[in-house]
């Protein structure tokens, strides 16, 4: 009776003991959250001929498509197309994209974007006449096209590149396009040219450019502004593949040294940079009083185009050719320039709480280095910008 006894209670300590350390075990695992690319059904476009299929292939006497074997950047084939816009009106092609269901993509515009891989047989460009557009199922469509900031390496040569056109850098909010219900992707061409492409697909993609709220935008309200500042949000200069272009040392901020004869077709001749970080620049309390300074070292004057770019708006670009009025002789081959904002044309019609980008050509000009830029409080008149005394 008394082991009876003994046993019991070891049984009661153990079971007490081992409760003690047991914990709750829920039936039900918690969900994993899910994306909403990773939701999203319809992410190939095109990998080959067999699987994903194409409209507007027929050849003619403006284009030639095919299919090439050889090269594929991936599957058993990839597009090869050939084209001359002289005598045709439209140059294009379309990708059953979905076999046409429609696809909604809403939940993805601001974080995906459409990838492919494109090469050439020979040479090198820095851009293609091409066009991306999606069309709805009422029919209307909106597009977007190859920019630099999209470009790996900056180039087309015969290696495949990738090319990245972010959803939102497609117009389709202006264009009324419902972008919950989208049939088509098609491909236009214009001018001539040739390219093999492969590879369409939709990818995550953070877009640094995108329409942002008011917290990514930077309000300036005061002289002077250091614009361009950090390298890292400057494009069109990059040593690996052209030597035309790189950054200076000789000024204090930001410069670039322009090594080339620019007279010639083949030269890469345009850089650009964001005022502030890729985020909304806002100059509409100062723009109207503000002027665009920067410096050169140069044994002449180089022939310079200049450029503002909008996130938004219906005028998105304005754009000057500047001239000797624009500088002033520092001597010792210094130069500094001075381009007042209200100079540009349609200057009133620019989004300047939108401020994207300023971009600058070189039309015409050896070696010199331009650098320093900056935003100045200008009073003067416009088309005398050297002559106001403020300067």
């Amino acid at each position: 009776m008394k082991l009876t006894i003994q046993i019991t209670l070891a049984i009661l300590i153990f079971c007490s003991l081992s409760c003690g350390n047991m914990r709750d075990v829920s039936i039900y695992e918690p969900s994993k959250s899910v994306s909403a690319f990773e939701q999203f059904p319809h992410k190939i476009l095109f990998t080959n001929s067999e699987e994903n299929g194409l409209w507007g292939i027929k050849n003619n006497t403006c284009k030639e498509v095919s299919f090439k074997t050889i090269n594929s950047y991936i599957g058993k084939d990839h597009i090869y197309i050939k084209w001359n816009a002289s005598k045709c009106n439209y140059i294009g092609m379309g990708l059953k994209w979905g076999n046409y269901k429609g696809k909604n993509l809403k939940p993805i515009i601001e974080s995906t974007a459409i990838e492919l891989r494109v090469r050439i047989d020979s040479g090198e460009l820095s851009n293609v006449p091409m066009f991306f557009i999606l069309e709805d199922y009422s029919g209307k469509q909106c597009r977007a096209k190859i920019n630099y900031l999209d470009l790996e390496g900056g180039k087309i040569d015969t290696q495949w590149r990738r090319i990245r056109i972010p959803l939102q850098a497609f117009n389709y909010e202006k264009r009324g396009v419902n972008m919950s219900n989208i049939k088509e992707l098609r491909l236009e061409f214009q001018r001539n040219g040739h390219l093999h492409i492969d590879n369409i697909v939709i990818v995550p993609h953070e877009y640094r450019y995108k329409n942002t709220s008011d917290k990514f935008t930077k309000v300036f309200d005061s002289h002077p502004v250091q614009l361009g500042v950090g390298k890292e949000y400057w494009w069109g200069i990059n040593t690996k593949y052209s030597s035309r272009l790189k950054f200076g040392g000789f000024f204090k901020n930001e410069s670039v040294v322009v090594d080339s004869d620019m007279s010639k077709d083949d030269s890469w001749n345009t850089f650009g940079f964001s005022p502030y970080q890729w985020m909304h620049v806002d100059l509409s309390s100062i723009y109207s009083s503000s002027a665009i300074k920067f410096k050169l070292k140069a044994s002449e004057l180089p022939k310079l185009q200049a450029f503002l770019f909008a996130y938004t708006g219906e005028k998105r670009r304005l754009q000057k050719t500047l001239n000797e009025s624009h500088f002033i002789d520092k001597e010792n081959g210094i130069f500094e320039a001075y381009l007042p904002l209200k100079s540009l044309i349609g200057y009133s019609e620019f989004r300047w709480d939108k401020l994207k980008e300023i971009r600058f050509r070189v039309l015409d000009g050896n070696q010199f280095e331009i650098g320093d830029f900056q935003l100045i409080e200008f009073r003067g008149d416009p088309k005398k910008p050297t002559e106001w005394k403020g300067i």
